[in-house]
């Protein structure tokens, strides 16, 4: 029989069984599933069960109801290990012998929620709330503040590299409270370990069996704080959540709540203590950028503003976690044209057959630069790509993905520089083709 598995606090699990009918999740008393939380509704989700084939509906709920991080608009069929999320609870479809047919053949009808609420001008409001709020408490750096909700936006995670003390972590913090997300700060040392990060499981005497017991890992926001003073071992155990979201511990796969977005720094790589990322670990960050130091004016505007109190402490949450969903559903929404999708592949060509690079662009490099260029386009209020976008964000996106071979270090400073004349190198005949 069809189960979910409700992961409730990640310290256990719930099995429950989904019968033919109706099932209904919400806060209500008398729903088939009670969840008495604040962020969820008292009949927020509906479930049910046809012939052997589920449905998921959201009941007009004020927060939505998440499939695999995608908003729910109307009734749709799910399908064995969809994850489902309500709220901060997290819920995962189990139905193995099932086949799923296409949903016309069994004559059930589209039902589209009427909710003309999240659209293009609302990312525009929440992208503007954010910037604001965030502005308060980081100083004098807009284009720092715009590339990380580009990065959270895009679904992606961004690594920040530069000396201490220039507000890395502050910059994160910022973020979570903005955002009101669970903010989680791991910092790394030489001596941690993989679980210190992703959780252990324990042996209960009292019930004689294993509780998992939740690492850092577990939230919206990750500051992966100095990355690089920890050895590989430890980095590793960061590539399978990046990616996918989830964690497999002693067999079992634990699925993190969205949004999930790991800000990782590190320091320069001629720090004493660091240990290189290594290139598959470089390769799940979808952006790379150094915030600088600032200018005169905009640290003595710092020094001002912290004579008293820190700025942190006067923000609060401006939007809500699941907003950050629903516009990241929003951002692939983005029209995004066949010459434009042709330009990518030719700059990530390009770097394949580039003399001086020892390791090239992959395919997903050409994905991230898709998905933040059409972030970008939306934070600029169009709906469709540019080739400017693609330019603007190459650096940032692809940078840290290539690798320059020892003999051509002589001749080019850095890998930004290749991939400047490798975007020079491919024409355009005309700027504005993005529709």
């Amino acid at each position: 029989m069809p189960t979910f598995t409700a992961q409730k606090g990640y310290d256990k699990s719930i099995e429950i069984e989904i019968k033919e009918g109706k099932f209904v999740i919400g806060r209500d008393p008398t729903c088939d599933f009670v969840i008495d939380k604040g962020d969820v509704s008292r009949k927020h989700t509906c479930v049910e069960m046809i012939d052997g084939n589920a449905f998921i509906e959201d009941l007009n709920s004020s927060n939505g109801t998440f499939l695999n991080s995608v908003p729910i608009k109307k009734r749709c069929q799910i399908k064995h290990m969809d994850v489902v999320q309500i709220g901060k609870n997290v819920f995962v479809y189990n139905d193995n012998d099932n086949s799923y047919p296409d949903t016309e053949t069994i004559g059930l009808k589209t039902i589209h929620k009427s909710s003309d609420l999240y659209t293009f001008e609302f990312m525009g409001h929440i992208i503007k709330k954010l910037e604001t709020n965030i502005s308060k408490v980081f100083k004098g750096k807009p284009e720092i503040i715009r590339n990380l909700l580009l990065c959270l936006f895009s679904d992606g995670h961004i690594l920040i590299e530069d000396a201490p003390g220039v507000g890395k972590s502050i910059l994160a913090q910022a973020l979570a409270k903005s955002i009101q997300g669970v903010y989680k700060r791991i910092q790394f040392t030489p001596d941690m370990l993989p679980s210190d990060i992703t959780g252990v499981s324990i042996y209960n005497e009292k019930n004689q069996d294993f509780s998992f017991v939740p690492g850092p890992i577990f939230g919206n926001i990750i500051l992966a704080d100095e990355i690089n003073r920890t050895t590989p071992r430890t980095q590793s155990s960061l590539l399978e959540c990046m990616s996918e979201s989830v964690i497999t511990i002693d067999g079992k796969p634990h699925v993190l709540p969205k949004p999930f977005f790991v800000i990782a720094t590190q320091n320069p790589s001629d720090y004493h203590g660091t240990y290189p990322l290594p290139e598959p670990q470089l390769d799940r960050f979808m952006m790379r950028m150094s915030i600088g130091y600032p200018s005169v004016e905009d640290e003595k505007d710092i020094l001002s503003s912290q004579v008293n109190k820190h700025p942190l402490v006067d923000i609060s949450y401006v939007v809500k976690a699941m907003d950050i969903l629903q516009c990241q559903a929003l951002i692939r929404q983005v029209h995004i044209s066949d010459p434009i999708k042709e330009y990518i592949v030719k700059i990530a060509d390009a770097s394949r057959k580039h003399p001086a690079l020892a390791t090239a662009c992959s395919p997903r490099a050409s994905l991230a630069l898709m998905r933040i260029s059409q972030c970008l386009a939306a934070y600029h209020a169009r709906r469709y790509v540019i080739p400017r976008d693609i330019r603007e964000l190459a650096e940032p996106v692809i940078a840290h993905r290539i690798t320059l071979k020892l003999r051509a270090q002589g001749e080019w400073q850095s890998t930004a520089d290749v991939l400047k004349e490798i975007i020079n190198s491919i024409p355009l005949e005309k700027e504005e083709q993005g529709i």
